[in-house]
């Protein structure tokens, strides 16, 4: 059986990015507490091929570097609330076509079948809580997402 696994890799380290893209959504007037960013991969893999998977990705540094970033598992494999999933559209003929064999960083990883990478930005309101879906919404249009060659997903 072919289950999701969700993958997040996050910095531990200041994220310029993050902070430079809060400062500009507080300027264009969005009332934000908080914004965290992360690296999502959503695979489609065997059952029971987690465990393995997950130690393939802890030796791939071009992902996963210990001395800078934070790897866990997601209980889920879709977006929780307050945050925003972020994927580039496919455009070449034949882009997500069904493969052989799965590579990753140049790797072949067993029992994986797909997987897709997603920039996830956590977005938090009032008092830390997790933001609002209309304010989720308004910062995928005025920054976080490109609908010229983005996608963007939320709950």
């Amino acid at each position: 059986m072919i289950v999701p696994c969700c993958v997040e890799v996050a910095l531990t380290i200041p994220d310029n990015e993050a902070e430079t893209a809060l400062s500009t959504l507080r300027r264009l007037g969005l009332d934000l507490a908080g914004l965290e960013r992360a690296d999502v991969y959503r695979f489609s893999l065997d059952a029971g091929r987690e465990p393995a998977l997950e130690a393939a990705l802890r030796s791939m540094e071009t992902i996963y570097n210990p001395n800078k970033h934070v790897l866990r598992l997601r209980e889920d494999a879709w977006p929780a609330p307050g945050e925003l999933w972020v994927h580039e559209v496919p455009h070449a003929p034949g882009a997500g076509a069904p493969r052989r064999e799965m590579r990753v960083a140049g790797r072949v990883l067993e029992g994986v079948h797909g997987v897709e990478r997603f920039v996830a930005w956590r977005l938090f309101g009032a008092a830390g809580s997790p933001a609002t879906a209309e304010l989720v919404r308004r910062a995928s249009d005025c920054l976080l997402c490109n609908p010229s060659f983005q996608s963007a997903t939320m709950i």
